[in-house]
């Protein structure tokens, strides 16, 4: 259970995620397994509420059981899933016998609207980031998952101890060092290991396993990636407190602690959002997303449906969302988005509060608006600027006080 997931590498590298011990590489894979950790027994509650994310046959992820219909995973691990023609939540694991498999589409899988894409590939992730990561998605299913699958409850808001004994599990590669991947064991085998809960990063929303030190070489690896950090009560119980994200240090092997969001900040979001799914009042394949952040370290990111329109498309809502933790509600934040196309559509509007250190507004102009031409979208320009106290934000990258990007790309 080997998790080395190179700080959220492409989904191509993230399946080598190994579930032991739950250290993904900063990147994010979607794609790691647990490694030096044993086979999980079809009679450990471990195997009942644990799901392989598959595609083609193969598990790219781990994800683990909420209810009968509803699978709580990593964003990194559906935010590009609307690309393939379909995946699979299989139940059951290839050493025993898979019970079930599910075939579904992008529209059932959701990532954190917060979570941002531009941190795929990357290898300098702050181990510890002062803000959310938000790297937790879910996906719906259209029917109840098999009888014998026992979901755990995800433990409530409160004291967890650092040092205190929890369990990752994942389908992900066994084998820290990816030169070696063909000679690992297929993916497929759900695994765990134990280990000891060794940070709580509050501020981030995330938290950080370490290996035993009789068991060194446990971590998770590609392909655990989304897969459940359980922890073990005092009664010896589990409970679910993380969801594997990605490897604390820069190292590209599975053989480092990993970095698990704390799924526990998150239980709102996926209560309202899996509901929403299953009553068919968002589909998440009609959303679209784009990210940027400011020099001082503020993520800004616009959130939007589009449909056809002959040869245009439209945006049906457009949403913005300004975050950082030391955000109060005292400031006062204002905004633009301008959209060229036949003419400029512009809009400045005054953000509200929403809790949890963000701002957010909906464009209200934008609603039924053309935002690209088919014939000529790659000449389209369109920009957000953003005002916090009558000063403008810079973006990091490029310095400009307009955060450029395409409706359509």
């Amino acid at each position: 259970m080997f998790f080395s997931m190179s700080k959220w590498l492409p989904a191509s590298l993230a399946i080598v995620l190994a579930t032991q011990s739950g250290c993904v590489r900063r990147t994010y894979n979607a794609t790691p397994k647990i490694v030096s950790g044993a086979l999980v027994e079809e009679n450990d509650p471990v195997y009942t509420s644990t799901v392989s994310l598959d595609r083609e046959g193969k598990a790219f992820c781990t994800g683990f059981v909420l209810d009968k219909r509803t699978i709580v995973t990593a964003a990194h691990c559906v935010a590009n899933i609307t690309q393939y023609a379909s995946f699979s939540v299989a139940f059951g694991s290839k050493n025993r016998t898979l019970q079930k498999i599910f075939a579904l589409t992008g529209k059932h899988a959701l990532a954190h609207p917060g979570w941002d894409k531009a941190d795929l590939g990357r290898v300098d992730i702050d181990p510890l980031p002062q803000q959310p990561k938000n790297d937790v998605g879910i996906i719906v299913l259209d029917e109840d998952a098999p009888e014998w699958v026992k979901p755990l409850p995800i433990k409530e808001i409160g004291d967890i101890s650092v040092g205190r004994d929890v369990i990752v599990a994942g389908y992900g590669l066994t084998n820290p060092l990816p030169q070696d991947v063909a000679t690992t064991e297929p993916r497929g085998f759900l695994r765990k290991t134990q280990g000891k809960l060794s940070a709580v990063n509050d501020a981030g929303k995330e938290l950080i396993w370490d290996a035993p030190q009789d068991n060194p070489r446990a971590s998770s690896c590609h392909g655990d990636s989304g897969g459940p950090m359980f922890y073990v009560e005092d009664n010896g119980s589990l409970t679910v407190i993380g969801v594997t994200s990605r490897s604390y240090s820069l190292k590209t092997d599975c053989s480092q602690k990993g970095v698990y969001t704390d799924v526990r900040k998150h239980t709102e979001w996926i209560k309202t959002h899996k509901e929403k799914i299953a009553s068919s009042l968002i589909n998440p394949g009609d959303w679209h997303h784009r990210y940027f952040t400011s020099k001082e370290g503020i993520k800004i990111a616009l959130d939007f449906r589009l449909k056809d329109f002959g040869t245009e498309y439209v945006s049906t809502e457009v949403w913005l969302n300004v975050s950082h933790p030391s955000f109060t509600g005292t400031e006062i934040m204002t905004a633009t988005l301008s959209s060229y196309i036949n003419s400029l559509t512009q809009e400045n509007l005054k953000l509200q509060f929403a809790g949890d250190g963000r701002f957010t507004a909906k464009f209200e102009k934008f609603s039924d608006e053309k935002v690209c031409a088919i014939a000529s979208r790659w000449g389209i320009k369109q920009d957000v600027a953003v005002q916090i106290n009558g000063k403008a934000l810079a973006n990091q990258n490029s310095g400009s006080e307009a955060f450029e990007f395409k409706f359509c790309e």
